[in-house]
């Protein structure tokens, strides 16, 4: 620490290092493999690269252990080397380091989402950070430095880690866009309040934007707090050239900005991703050159240019549940929920598909739910067949929407098109694995599970996608959730439908259900529901269907009472049929009155024996 504050006391700007990422690419090693796994198999190149950023001037270098978490080795196969991977991190950059050179052990983001968008409890977070931080803090590092986080849930976690296991120094900056919030739509001042409330000896800015925006950044930020100010920008937006990326934002480019970084208010410069030594050398010559110049300016208060203001992140009034759609008003109303599942068709049974809708429409159903690639299988889109169902029968569609085959970015426009459409329910689900359906080698996406969807939905009805900025316009969907009162573990569903409701669901579905007393006991042992919960109802039509529900359909309990009660049948399929149905009416009739409502599955997409079911208990 006392390395640190001497240097900060003569006044003068330090330089940083760059990329070694980046370096290490260019050196040929490819990015499918872990460029920290280099600490332990080729430690001469990254004490090359090291040594390289100290020469063109570098003060403070970073470990190499930006991806040395233990879920992104684990990616790798490789977690059981992390302690060796940290450990000779440090030995190789206090081997290439000088006297007066401060070193920081590098903390990066996890690589796993935290709550409310992922499975990963803050407490797990903290967990991963806390055992890097045990080990580097029996090092000889200076300090620590946790960067470029975009999640101020995760940086928390990190914070809290470091707080309780070291006395080192700790840099903290957070990785802003063009709008200069995190891709979590966190604004400079959210991560000032975070920063400052855990004494960070430093805080700054690092990556994903250039030198241009990043100057911006650094003008907001200065007027925001006094404590030291390091930045470290991308070399420009990356362009993907002959198979590889290239950074295009030249090492002159960037010298003159640190120039400016530095007559902003910064008092730490270097780069991330793109930055080679070329581009440090640069930055410490034109650092030197403005010393006499210009001293840092650490003066708050100023005002910025209109042109600069970040985006607010300020909620527009959300339209109140009975006026965004029939079903969202039904629900606020209190009313009985009755909607038939149908499978969407593939290109053999469009005209069948319809037929259905038809039947469903002539028997007043007043919704219908549209599964999306179920059982991950390709068939029509579950959000544009519902917009065509809503356009052509009376009936209101309550599309699934999974996380599996879009990204971030597919996710929020293909909501943005549902709304367009007039489609305003949306029932979100994480969605079967690819390996389960008749394309098994597709890639599965899960950017975000079903928690991480529902709190996209609930942003978006506020009129805010995930990285903050601010519509004129919001959505309005009526959001639903999954839940399966008969899973294995109950304490995880459980715990993960408490953060579904917490995320903005506005009532759930339930996995098909034959056994009221399960449900019953499930329900109270989760307690206080604070939404409504549709039960949902399969009626089993045969045997093989019976068995084929409990073995082979993910989340479906058949209890053997049922499998048994069909087996009576033997080969009749009426008998078949009217035991399905009985079990099917009971099971409703038991649970009207303690349920929203149902769904009913039409199976086989026979929507006569939904409606039969439906027209026989109620």
């Amino acid at each position: 620490m006392k390395k640190l504050e001497a240097l900060l006391e003569k006044g003068q700007a330090l330089i940083s290092d760059g990329a070694m990422a980046t370096s290490l690419y260019e050196k040929g090693f490819y990015i499918n493999r872990s460029f920290e796994e280099l600490n332990v198999t080729d430690q001469r190149a990254v004490k090359d690269v090291t040594k390289c950023f100290v020469r063109a001037g570098a003060q403070i270098i970073h470990t190499n252990t930006f991806n040395a978490t233990l879920p992104k080795l684990t990616e790798h196969g490789i977690q059981e080397q992390l302690k060796e991977i940290l450990v000779n991190s440090v030995d190789i950059a206090k081997e290439s380091a000088t006297e007066e050179t401060i070193v920081l052990g590098l903390l990066g983001p996890l690589g796993v989402l935290l709550e409310p968008l992922g499975p990963t409890s803050l407490a797990e977070a903290e967990e991963y950070f806390a055992h890097n931080v045990e080990i580097l803090d029996k090092t000889e590092i200076d300090g620590f430095a946790l960067n470029a986080i975009h999640d101020l849930a995760e940086m928390k976690a990190g914070l809290e880690a470091l707080s309780k296991g070291t006395s080192k120094p700790v840099f903290c900056s957070l990785g802003i866009h063009d709008n200069l919030r995190s891709s979590h739509g966190h604004s400079l001042r959210d991560f000032v309040d975070v920063a400052e409330k855990y004494n960070v000896a430093a805080l700054g800015i690092c990556g994903e934007v250039g030198p241009s925006k990043m100057l911006t950044a650094i003008e907001k930020l200065r007027t925001l707090t006094k404590k030291p100010i390091y930045v470290l920008p991308n070399a420009g937006l990356p362009r993907y050239v002959n198979d590889q990326y290239i950074y295009l934002c030249s090492p002159d480019y960037l010298g003159k900005f640190a120039k400016r970084f530095v007559q902003a208010g910064a008092n730490i410069v270097g780069g991330h991703c793109g930055v080679y030594d070329s581009h440090i050398k640069a930055v410490t010559n034109a650092v030197r050159m403005a010393q006499g110049a210009a001293s840092v300016n650490v003066s708050t208060g100023e005002a910025l240019p209109a042109h600069i203001q970040p985006i607010q992140d300020e909620a527009q009034k959300v339209t109140p549940l009975e006026e965004r759609s029939a079903l969202g008003k039904a629900l606020a109303d209190g009313e009985t929920i009755i909607s038939v599942e149908l499978v969407p068709p593939n290109l053999n049974d469009i005209d069948k598909f319809l037929e259905k809708c038809k039947e469903l429409d002539d028997a007043k159903v007043k919704f219908v739910n549209i599964p999306d690639g179920a059982r991950a299988m390709a068939r029509i889109s579950s959000l544009q067949l519902s917009a065509f169902v809503k356009k052509n029968f009376n009936v209101e569609p309550i599309p699934h929407f999974t996380c599996r085959d879009r990204n971030l970015i597919g996710l929020q426009s293909d909501l943005l098109g549902a709304h367009i459409s007039g489609v305003n329910n949306v029932l979100v689900v994480t969605g079967d694995p690819p390996k389960l359906g008749n394309n098994p080698g597709a890639t599965a996406v899960y950017d975000v599970d079903a928690i991480g969807l529902t709190h996209i939905v609930s942003r978006m009805n506020k009129g805010l996608d995930l990285g903050g900025t601010q519509a004129k316009n919001h959505t309005c969907f009526t959001c639903g959730v999954a839940l399966n009162p008969t899973a294995a573990n109950q304490d995880l569903e459980i715990k993960r439908f408490k953060y579904k409701m917490e995320a903005g669901a506005d009532f759930a579905i339930t996995q098909p259900i034959y056994n009221l007393e399960t449900y019953m006991r499930f329900m109270e042992k989760l307690g206080d529901c604070k939404i409504p919960v549709i039960m949902g109802i399969w009626p089993l039509v045969s045997l093989r269907n019976a068995e084929f529900l409990k073995n082979e359909v993910p989340g479906v309990d058949v209890p053997d009472w049922a499998v048994e009660e069909m087996r009576k049948a033997g080969d009749s399929k009426e008998e078949a049929l009217k035991r399905g149905l009985e079990i099917a009416v009971k099971t409703i009739r038991e649970a009207k009155g303690s349920v929203a409502g149902f769904q009913v599955s039409a199976p086989f997409n026979r929507a006569d024996v939904a409606i039969s079911a439906i027209n026989g208990a109620l």
